[in-house]
């Protein structure tokens, strides 16, 4: 064709040579950036492309694209349409000597590039899948000669060849990616040993096991790591794996292996060895596990299962706080104000006797605000130890004092977001009371042998049934503290005051522990509720509980046998005097002098049952009563076991 004539006159072999020489050290990424690079100066043409065929998408991706003097970066494009296509689809050689665009006017790549003549050739694996394609394109008609596409033959058959190199590199490299995401995010340590039992590498908890940094590991030998028995049972267990013979690739190694941080402190750890070739050598993985951790978990989830029990018990032994039951004047004005301060978010000072219920104030309080969603944390502060109480407020490092095995959060920071209720509040010592009051006034605290300092935010709900006031003027108490606490009161009255609530309580108690017990029972009468209100119940709402839960007990039928049940009458726990002679009149103790006989009697049940109340020979069996009865009569009545 006449127009050829306009055709660069190519040296075949000098082609040949140079592309040869140009590019045979260059490997991977390199060897095809030089290809197209090198296709283009040799050939004289505007530009040349290696490409990777997808054939999901039905299109091409340059790997390398040379043109106009300079790289361009990569980029798709639809194969349909083009003069790549016969290339891809026929797996031939495919030539255009001139007027490309005219015959594919779809690839409008073309105009822009303004190309005229083109030539293209498949890469092919040795399947003879179509792995690309080398082409090349110019602005002027270009003579494809069989010379030409010999050349281009042999060297996309070197591209193909480099480009199964590169995916299989990518795909090595996303596979190693993959596992070391899998190891640094493993929450055992980890760590590869060489043939002679070096550390090679180490994942990141590893470091945290083990205390020190990566360098600190490298190149190290794992025994070391180890103390001497421990060092010596590893070593055969190292052994055996690296004897081709043993047919054993892992082992497990119990915890009875002492582990060194790099502190020199021990701890026991368990761990599994096993074996892997790499480069003809053998070498090891060793999963270690700080077994104190499991140990620690473990006693977390028995203190929390312990936790959850007390709270199933307390929830079974009081009236939630949609069940306050009140209709006197005085319940009503708690019930309005309760409404009023939950929201608010304010501290609250709960006042009143024992057994008034100020706990199911606190909990009312908390549920009917915003931080209900969060945990309700309760303190009893005289129950607690006063050596110990700093510990449950604040928590503790472990090795903070003596018997401080682990970490332990404290009450604060179980609270947070959420509310803290403090009962008993008037027994905390006066130091504890400073630290209380920094808490509150700043929001933060250090735990007992740490020395972060946490932030936590915390609403406190206090609650006593001693005199503040009068606490302060003795300087029993933090004045500053008790204006913190005092900033919204509510006086729980006693249940002598309630009236008729006396009655409405009764009847729930019935209802809901005669069900709890599989029994039913009749309702309360009128005369019940007249011998109900004649006593003085020094014990409270606890107190009418445990009478309900005694009179179930001591009835027959349906029918509640209060007479028996009541303090007053002596009933199944104690009998206030002998019998009166016939014909005389016994003496009429008053509630104080009942409440000395009952103390009296609950006290020698607990020395003769060794103070155990549960049991065969508990106090309770003693007493023909439940334990949580004889535990809330224990706490009412103020009886402790004697110190030594």
């Amino acid at each position: 064709m006449a127009s050829l004539s306009h055709a660069p006159r190519i040296d075949p072999d000098e082609v040949f040579r140079r592309l040869v020489l140009r590019t045979a050290s260059e490997t991977g990424e390199e060897f095809l950036h030089s290809l197209v690079q090198n296709i283009a100066a040799a050939l004289q043409v505007a530009g040349a492309w290696v490409t990777e065929y997808v054939p999901a998408e039905n299109k091409l991706r340059t790997l390398a694209f040379w043109m106009h003097g300079r790289l361009v970066e990569p980029f798709d494009y639809a194969l349909s349409g083009t003069p790549c296509e016969p290339v891809i689809c026929d797996r031939r050689f495919f030539a255009v000597e001139e007027g490309v665009f005219e015959q594919f006017p779809k690839d409008l790549s073309l105009n822009d590039w303004g190309a005229v003549s083109y030539l293209g050739v498949p890469l092919l694996d040795a399947g003879g899948h179509v792995l690309g394609h080398l082409g090349a394109f110019d602005t002027r008609p270009l003579a494809a000669t069989p010379a030409l596409e010999a050349i281009f033959s042999a060297f996309a058959t070197r591209a193909a060849a480099e480009f199964l190199r590169l995916r299989a590199a990518r795909e090595l490299g996303a596979r190693e990616a993959q596992l070391s995401g899998l190891v640094d995010s493993a929450m055992d340590a980890i760590l590869v040993l060489d043939c002679e039992g070096a550390i090679a590498r180490v994942n990141p908890a590893a470091l945290r096991v083990f205390g020190c940094a990566e360098e600190d590991l490298q190149g190290e030998h794992f025994v070391d790591f180890l103390d001497q028995p421990s060092a010596r049972r590893f070593t055969l267990f190292l052994d055996r794996l690296a004897d081709p013979g043993s047919g054993d690739d892992a082992l497990w190694v119990p915890q009875s292996l002492q582990a060194l941080r790099w502190d020199h402190s021990v701890f026991p750890a368990e761990m599994t060895l096993s074996r892997f070739a790499t480069h003809k050598a053998a070498c090891f993985t060793v999963i270690l596990r700080n077994v104190d951790e499991r140990v620690d978990a473990a006693r977390r989830i028995r203190e929390l299962t312990e936790e959850a029990e007390l709270l199933r018990a307390e929830r079974r032994d009081a009236l939630g706080p949609a069940d306050m039951i009140g209709r006197s004047r005085c319940m009503r004005e708690l019930f309005e104000n309760i409404e009023r301060v939950a929201p608010s978010g304010s501290t609250v000072l709960i006042h009143g006797e024992t057994g008034t219920g100020k706990e199911l104030v606190a909990r009312a309080i908390h549920l009917r605000s915003a931080r209900a969603k969060h945990a309700l944390v309760k303190v009893n502060c005289a129950a607690i130890p006063a050596a110990l109480m700093e510990s449950e407020f604040f928590g503790h490092e472990k090795g903070a004092f003596t018997g401080a095995t682990a970490r332990r959060e404290g009450r604060f920071a179980l609270a947070h977001q959420g509310t803290l209720f403090l009962d008993e509040v008037g027994e905390l010592s006066i130091d504890l009371q400073s630290k209380l009051l920094r808490v509150i006034q700043e929001g933060e605290y250090e735990p007992v042998g740490g020395n972060q300092t946490i932030k936590v935010d915390v609403r406190l709900v206090a609650a006593t049934n001693r005199d503040l006031a009068a606490m302060v003027a003795k300087g029993q108490f933090r004045e500053d503290l008790f204006f913190r606490l005092n900033v919204f009161p509510l006086n729980l009255p006693p249940l002598r005051e309630r009236g008729d609530d006396i009655g409405a309580l009764a009847q729930a108690f019935a209802e809901r522990l005669a069900a709890r017990m599989g029994r039913a029972v009749e309702p309360l009468e009128g005369t019940d509720a007249k011998l109900l209100r004649s006593y003085g119940w020094p014990g409270n709402v606890r107190e009418l509980q445990n009478v309900i839960e005694r009179a179930i007990i001591l009835s027959r039928g349906t029918r509640l046998d209060l007479a028996r049940a009541m303090p007053q009458t002596g009933g199944s726990t104690v009998e206030a005097e002998a019998p009166a002679e016939p014909g005389r009149a016994r003496r009429i103790l008053t509630a104080r002098e009942l409440r000395e006989v009952e103390a009296d009697n609950l006290r020698q049940a607990m020395e003769s049952a060794g103070w155990r109340i549960s049991g065969a020979n508990g106090a309770a069996s003693l007493l023909g009563l439940p334990p949580t009865t004889v535990s809330s009569r224990l706490k009412a009545l103020g009886i402790r076991r004697p110190t030594a």
